[in-house]
């Protein structure tokens, strides 16, 4: 009859067993460590499913046009599922709904965040100087825009005057040639009025009857201003109605600046 190994016999076996999986295993971590670590997440791609990576990267456009169809696509989506939520709210319904608006809504915000981190790269191409968004810097851009205003008005005040069509007696043109004597004040620019109804406005004794001249600047309703290069004979609109004297100055501002007027000889 054979002898049974004795128990210590298999004590030693299985220690020895342990001691070379143990082995094993520290043995082949670096090779695992370096197949994870070897590009990022190379390690997790393989737990992906291709067919879904392949559909992800159908549906990112590599063309204008492609995006567009794709966008006017998601569109249509988006919009044929608001409807079936509005006209049948049921619980499933909505949800689809709500999950497809959120897909766009995430696309939107990924698009935001790129364009905030591309202007922090080149700044070049947003228009934080002339545009400040920051409390100060807009109450340094009002103070420049009011500097701007001042010379440019000075610099018009040579070359033109404001002139005013108003009816003597309307209330609108009387209020108006208190504005006119206002902005004339402040400004020291010339002012003249023309008599659209042949009388005279309370602030203004001395007057020209309208001859057609309120045709020749296609000027229909009174009161409108105009400022008038008497030289030229060119007249450009600055506003109708009672406007105040700070809404002149901005009109005429904008009026200098769109036509290059200050930069007239």
């Amino acid at each position: 009859m054979r002898n049974k190994p004795s128990q210590s016999f298999f004590s030693v076996c299985n220690t020895l067993k342990i001691c070379l999986a143990v082995s094993v295993l520290f043995n082949t971590l670096p090779l695992f460590g370096g197949f994870y670590e070897e590009s990022g997440s190379q390690g997790f791609y393989f737990f992906e499913d291709p067919k879904e990576m392949e559909k992800s990267q159908k549906e990112k456009p590599k063309t204008p046009e492609e995006a567009a169809e794709l966008m006017a696509e998601q569109r249509e989506e988006l919009y044929k599922l608001r409807c079936l939520a509005i006209l049948s709210p049921s619980k499933e319904n909505v949800i689809r709904y709500i999950e497809e608006q959120n897909k766009i809504l995430s696309l939107s915000e990924n698009f935001a965040k790129e364009w905030q981190y591309l202007l922090l790269d080149l700044p070049e191409l947003g228009d934080g100087l002339t545009n400040p968004t920051t409390a100060s810097g807009i109450e340094v851009r009002k103070k420049l825009e009011e500097a701007s205003k001042k010379l440019i008005l000075e610099t018009l005040s040579e070359k033109y005057f404001l002139l005013l069509f108003a009816n003597g007696g309307e209330p609108y043109s009387e209020q108006a040639g208190k504005i006119a004597k206002q902005f004339s004040s402040v400004t020291d620019w010339e002012i003249r009025m023309v008599s659209m109804n042949g009388l005279s406005l309370q602030d203004f004794p001395d007057f020209e009857k309208d001859k057609g001249l309120s045709q020749k600047y296609g000027v229909k309703n009174a009161p409108t201003f105009l400022i008038v290069n008497p030289e030229t004979k060119e007249g450009f609109h600055v506003g109708v109605g009672a406007l105040s004297a700070s809404d002149l100055i901005d009109n005429i501002y904008k009026q200098a600046k769109r036509h290059l007027l200050e930069e007239e000889k």
